[in-house]
């Protein structure tokens, strides 16, 4: 008679653990590639057949079908926060592990697809707006000329949108709709608190000169990637108190 020797587990470092939930979260490549080349390129066919319809006299046929795949990247945070991440801490996960999971999965996309986003651009240019001087992906080039910039322009504001989505599944998860509702509800008030201050002390010139003045790099960049910052850490420091 036999008996089965129970073998001891195998040892799982802090950095093997963040790559392991990170897995779970992109098992489903179709939602990670299929999806986001699909609205883009829908996004992208729209305006082009309405362009190449229609002649105008303008320079650029500027669209904004761009901002599509930002809303892709809001819609898998949300769905990351408020599904995986009771789904994560059911398989043994922690919420630093699964938080430090999200952060690494957010920098990479935001890389992969400014770097799309950024070639994209390149093509459009040297095609003349893909031969209806149709601008998409190339909306940076009006703000600055430094290819460098736009494409951390991309980065910066892809990461902004990332925290702030994050943020947001945080809030849902650990407030529910009341919690989103009220975050909402102190957005608009600050908001117009803000707006009513500018008025009052006519400095609204002076807030759009300081936007015109201040080097790109700043505008473009670093002010989008402290804000990311900050939203993750408060985010991190929400989900360290949410119930699963």
């Amino acid at each position: 008679m036999t008996a089965a020797l129970a073998l001891p587990a195998p040892v799982t470092t802090g950095a093997a653990r963040v790559w392991s939930v990170a897995r779970i979260q992109t098992v489903a490549w179709p939602l990670l590639i299929a999806w986001p080349a699909g609205i883009l390129a829908t996004a992208f066919a729209i305006p082009w057949v309405i362009f190449a319809l229609v002649t105008t006299d303008q320079q650029y046929n500027v669209t904004g079908s761009v901002l599509s795949l930002y809303g892709f990247v809001v819609a898998f945070y949300l769905l990351s926060m408020t599904q995986m991440f009771p789904f994560s801490l059911r398989l043994g996960s922690t919420r630093a592990h699964f938080m430090s999971s999200i952060v690494l999965i957010g920098l990479v996309q935001s890389f992969v697809f400014a770097a799309v986003l950024q070639a994209l651009s390149v093509v459009e240019e040297a095609t003349d707006g893909w031969g209806v001087r149709m601008r998409m992906f190339g909306v940076l080039r009006f703000l600055t000329d430094s290819a460098l910039i736009q494409f951390t322009g991309y980065f910066a504001t892809l990461t902004l949108v990332v925290g702030l989505s994050v943020l947001a599944g945080v809030i849902h998860q650990r407030w529910r709709a009341m919690g989103l509702l009220t975050a909402g509800t102190a957005i608009i008030v600050a908001v117009g608190l803000a707006s009513i201050l500018l008025t009052w002390t006519q400095s609204w010139s002076a807030l759009w000169s300081w936007f015109a003045d201040t080097p790109r790099v700043v505008t473009l960049v670093l002010l989008p990637i402290a804000i990311a910052a900050v939203c993750t850490a408060a985010a991190w420091r929400i989900l360290h108190r949410s119930a699963p």
